[in-house]
């Protein structure tokens, strides 16, 4: 698995980054967080006028990282209508692979 936080000072930019990252194969975890990085008191002489507040907004992301396996199924047959006896399917199970890693391959681009 792969983890990725990305911050931003406001809620659009978070919004703008994590659909980025949705369209890269991430998925984010929980909820945003918002976290107070910087207030700064105004005055006027000595009368508080406001507070700045500087904001940092987070969210956590995941990304499965996928292995490359491809899976085949198992075949066998029953030789001479034998229900006792098996016997393994090799050509039929290489036919299979070969088929998938066929598609694998005009899927990935190489």
């Amino acid at each position: 698995m792969k983890y990725k936080i990305i911050t931003s000072s406001s809620p659009e930019g978070l919004n703008e980054k994590v659909n980025k990252c949705i369209n890269e194969g991430f998925i984010p975890v929980g909820s945003h967080q918002v976290s107070i990085q910087r207030e700064v008191n105004r005055y006027s002489g000595s009368q508080h006028m406001d507070t700045l507040v500087t904001q940092e907004y987070s969210q956590t992301l995941i990304r499965e990282t996928k292995k490359n396996v491809i899976e085949v199924d198992v075949s066998f047959y029953h030789p001479d209508d034998n229900e006792v006896m098996k016997v393994y399917d090799e050509e039929g199970m290489r036919e299979e692979f070969e088929y998938k890693l066929d598609c694998l391959i005009k899927n990935s681009g190489i």
